[in-house]
């Protein structure tokens, strides 16, 4: 998946008060999409600080290390100009090369939000400032601490026998390949999350819930996918919910053939439904 980059290592420790230099990565959004340079072979390349034109009035910020590496979050007001860069959807992550460096931007992008969303104390309305032993927005008039926001949701493959529940999102452009998702609410467990969700979105009841791994997932600005697989319980009829979901479909294995190549899929979802599909499942 797309957080499995060894020999690579991102290193996540916070460190204050560094300044970027000339060879740095600088990450730049606006809205969903990255400041990058595409090269051949679907190669994604990061503008670094000297590329970036001289008092141009931006703050950056320290974020982490890849491979040693520093990357710095370009912050404020503007549009962010860099001769033979552009910008690109952050889901590029699926696609392009190099994995790591995706991965990393991905990471990047959950700082991103968190950063833009506490300027301001949200119990005093003061302006927050960095702390320097933790990564952490401090509000220096109430004291008010702002950590980044973790948020778990589950995803869950629903088996049926020789079949999986496969579903479609009731958005423009969504295809049949995704697993019923959610969000964990407040005081309820990974696996009543699976209980509920399931019942919510299809109709069905699940059993025999079981956890399989988890993927961080920076896009949705702190995401914490949790996976499980569970089984069907009594009647087998889905009833989508018609909101979120629009279709659900019991797909049997011999119909996955997309999925039947062994191979290291980007999302936690396309993993589970090839696990299936290619009868690995446990």
């Amino acid at each position: 998946m797309i957080q499995d980059i060894y020999p690579h290592k991102l290193d996540i420790e916070y460190k204050s008060g560094l300044s970027p230099m000339a060879g740095d990565y600088l990450v730049r959004f606006e809205g969903m999409k990255f400041l990058c340079r595409r090269d051949e072979g679907d190669s994604v390349v990061l503008p670094q600080y000297s590329d970036l034109p001289e008092n141009n009035g931006f703050e950056s910020i320290y974020l982490f290390e890849l491979d040693g590496k520093r990357m710095f979050l370009l912050m404020g007001e503007g549009q962010v100009e860099v001769d033979g860069f552009g910008y690109e959807n952050i889901n590029l992550f699926r696609n392009a090369r190099p994995k790591e460096l995706l991965f990393a931007v991905s990471t990047a992008f959950h700082l991103h939000i968190w950063h833009r969303d506490n300027i301001y104390c949200g119990r005093c309305g003061s302006k927050t400032v960095h702390d320097e032993k933790e990564r952490m927005m401090r509000c220096p008039v109430c004291g008010n601490t702002i950590y980044p926001r973790i948020m778990p949701s589950v995803i869950v493959g629903v088996v049926n026998g020789d079949s999986i529940l496969l579903t479609r999102y009731n958005r423009p452009g969504s295809r049949l390949a995704a697993l019923v998702a959610g969000f964990c609410e407040i005081g309820e467990t990974g696996e009543e999350t699976v209980k509920r969700e399931v019942l919510e979105e299809t109709g069905l009841t699940g059993k025999n819930i079981r956890y399989f791994k988890s993927q961080p997932w920076g896009i949705t600005a702190g995401g914490l996918l949790l996976g499980y697989w569970c089984e069907v319980d009594g009647d087998d009829t889905i009833r989508v919910d018609g909101e979120e979901i629009a279709e659900g479909v019991w797909m049997k294995r011999e119909d996955l053939t997309e999925y039947m190549e062994e191979k290291e899929y980007a999302t936690l979802t396309s993993e589970m439904i090839s696990i299936f599909a290619r009868n690995i499942y446990r």
